[in-house]
């Protein structure tokens, strides 16, 4: 949803099958016309409203990021051929009244761009501060949610909803942690009782390596839940990690797809048992006191790797042992090693 191409894209896949009648957004990414996130950029304003607020006298209050983050959905609107103006004014006017409120700050990005997109595909717009009710550890109550939810969505009602953010029993905005309008995808299935999960990304749903350092990357077809999590949880950001316990308890479906080539190659991931072949290779970096390390996990099905042939193929590589069972191994290795034990370990499984 970074550019205006990007957005009339999302538009023809919601528009291409009557099912999807719920439709959960994130604000604007970075793309060649727009340098900077949306989000980023709500950040650097709130931290430079309350650098410029004199004595709380909100006449002097500037942020030349805000007048960006404004510019750009002007921007969008014009190229798109859709009016909210009003609406843009009335939330400028919010937020530099709630410009002590971090959380409202920074979701006016997702609030923005469910108004814009609801307005380009005729849907309704609903604010998730109305339907996802949050608590004080950051996690989002299920009953009250789904109540809310039930109680205000109508069965085949078309709809868009800014991701990201809901509020809290006493109606603050909460805004849950980056990356956090999958969950709120994820909240809005569950609580629908959806047929399934739909996630538009902009890879060929998870591939076998980050594709940024493998060429030759592959589509995993299916994976389960917790296989899922624990690479989310290592460092495949394809998906948001807390989506996935949620969308196992209610067996709900996630469908990973391309955004800009739908349906060629995505990957399901669901409760049943995986039996087909396939590896996937991840990695989180970590501080350490005498050098960047990075923790490399590969996760494998119906493919066998022995100890005597892991250290084959990292034979000279400083590499240390973390874990190691039949179906994953963890390994720990300076961050300038990355590269060359990613590609070994990719080129040996690829040849499995």
């Amino acid at each position: 949803m970074a550019n205006a191409e990007a957005i009339t894209t999302a538009k023809n896949i919601v528009l291409s099958d009557p099912s999807r009648t719920f439709v959960v957004v994130s604000a604007p990414g970075k793309c060649k016309e727009f340098p900077r996130k949306v989000t980023d950029l709500l950040i650097e304003a709130y931290t430079e409203m309350r650098i410029c607020s004199v004595q709380g006298s909100m006449e002097y209050v500037q942020s030349e990021s805000l007048e960006k983050v404004f510019g750009r959905f002007r921007e969008l609107a014009k190229q798109l051929g859709v009016d909210i103006e009003a609406e843009m004014e009335r939330t400028y006017e919010d937020i530099i009244i709630n410009q002590n409120n971090y959380d409202f700050v920074i979701s006016r990005g997702e609030y923005l761009m469910a108004l814009l997109f609801a307005r380009l595909l005729d849907y309704k717009f609903i604010d998730a501060a109305n339907y996802i009710v949050i608590k004080k550890n950051g996690k989002y109550h299920e009953t009250a949610t789904a109540a809310k939810f039930n109680r205000c969505v109508a069965k085949n009602e078309r709809i868009v909803m800014g991701g990201f953010y809901g509020a809290t029993v006493d109606s603050g905005i909460k805004a849950f942690t980056r990356g956090g309008s999958d969950y709120s995808g994820a909240i809005a299935a569950v609580s629908l009782k959806a047929e399934v999960y739909e996630n538009f990304t902009d890879t060929y749903g998870v591939q076998t390596a980050n594709p940024v350092i493998i060429k030759d990357t592959k589509s995993i077809a299916e994976l389960d839940y917790k296989t899922m999590h624990k690479l989310s949880v290592a460092g495949a950001s394809v998906i948001y990690p807390d989506c996935l316990p949620l969308l196992s308890k209610y067996a709900m479906p996630l469908k990973v797809d391309n955004t800009f080539d739908p349906g060629r190659c995505f990957t399901r991931i669901d409760t049943k048992k995986v039996t087909s072949k396939y590896f996937c290779i991840t990695y989180k970096f970590e501080q350490n006191i005498n050098k960047d390390t990075v923790e490399i996990l590969c996760a494998f099905n119906k493919i066998s790797i022995s100890m005597p042939d892991l250290r084959k193929v990292l034979k000279d590589i400083e590499v240390y042992l973390v874990h190691f069972d039949k179906k994953s191994f963890a390994l720990i290795a300076p961050s300038t090693n990355l590269d060359t034990v990613v590609n070994l370990l990719h080129g040996y499984f690829l040849g499995k």
